[in-house]
């Protein structure tokens, strides 16, 4: 049986480098838009410009900085060498301060506390306190106002130069010349740090320590009138004015200015003596009536207290004289005149 085929034409091998057909291009979108100009903001210029500059403005710091620290090291290198070659040390005393210079003896040690200070001239304790004459004073005869007089002397004594209230912190001699119904408020001003406007304690813990000789030098005034008091009763009012200044034993004063080591007290005390025909016994005798003080050189949280004590020492270090005690030795002094505490 016979069938009719064709015979089937032979399939050509497969060329990979014959030509393709070809596909159409695709064309990306950003091509095909119409091109439009971008303005640079100014952190793209700034960060453009750093980009190509960086290195050149890296090396100029860099060198600036050198130049600066060489120049330093010389003017440091330059005043070492002038300290050398005058004989000088070569570090700076923290201590040393421009102003008044301490008199010292060939030893280099100071010749006195006192020295080239207002106090220098001060009269020693006791001896500053100088009374007027006594003379009557009505309805005062002249022998109750200097026994009024003499009380309030003893009293200066007890409170401001005596090592028993000074040192020892004991009032009672203090409270012995005051008149018996006045005790208790004194004693309040006491317990309260009160009295430090008319009697002087040193605080226990002081440092340095108040020295054991010449410990307190003085000057001041005592006057005395006769009047009344706000209740009527005749009074023989005696009011004191002194600047008492107290030396304490500072380590190495010479290497501080003068009056470093002082510490000053200027105070203004009105004293009553009632009349004895006026008041009952038990009201006779020495009364505070008024006082008020102004400290200098004095550790403010001893004055809070009711004591005194130097400042501390790093303030001193940088205090460059004793002047600006001019406000307490100024003549015009009122009470309260350059308080710093």
């Amino acid at each position: 049986m016979s069938t009719d085929q064709r015979p089937s034409e032979p399939t050509a091998p497969f060329d990979p480098y014959a030509d393709q057909p070809a596909e159409p291009v695709r064309v990306p979108t950003w091509m095909r838009e119409p091109e439009t100009e971008h303005t640079l903001t100014r952190p793209e210029r700034l960060r453009l410009g750093w980009a190509r500059h960086s290195g050149k403005l890296l090396g100029g710091v860099a060198a600036l900085v050198t130049l600066s620290f060489l120049a330093v090291v010389g003017t440091i290198g330059f005043g070492v060498y002038e300290r050398v070659r005058d004989n000088e040390p070569i570090l700076p005393d923290r201590r040393a301060v421009p102003g008044q210079v301490r008199p010292t003896d060939a030893d280099g040690n100071s010749v006195s506390p006192w020295a080239a200070t207002p106090a220098e001239s001060f009269a020693a304790g006791k001896d500053a306190i100088v009374l007027p004459p006594a003379k009557a004073a009505a309805p005062f005869t002249a022998k109750q106002v200097a026994d009024g007089l003499a009380k309030v002397r003893q009293a200066l004594v007890e409170g401001r130069v005596d090592r028993s209230m000074l040192v020892v912190n004991d009032p009672e001699p203090f409270l012995g010349l005051i008149a018996p119904d006045n005790r208790d408020e004194v004693r309040r001003d006491l317990a309260d740090g009160a009295a430090l406007n008319y009697v002087t304690r040193v605080d226990d813990e002081a440092d340095p320590r108040l020295d054991n000789a010449d410990t307190v030098r003085a000057r001041g005034t005592v006057t005395y009138r006769a009047t009344t008091d706000p209740d009527g009763i005749r009074v023989l009012e005696i009011t004191t004015s002194f600047i008492w200044v107290y030396h304490f034993d500072l380590w190495r004063a010479q290497e501080y200015p003068p009056g470093a080591e002082l510490v000053t007290v200027r105070d203004e005390v009105v004293w009553h003596v009632p009349h004895p025909d006026d008041v009952r016994s038990s009201s006779r005798g020495l009364w505070v009536h008024e006082a008020a003080s102004t400290l200098y050189n004095a550790d403010c949280a001893g004055i809070k207290r009711g004591f005194l004590a130097l400042a501390p020492e790093e303030p001193l270090r940088s205090r460059p004289s004793a002047r600006p005690t001019g406000n307490v030795y100024d003549p015009g002094w009122r009470p309260g005149d350059g308080e710093s505490c």
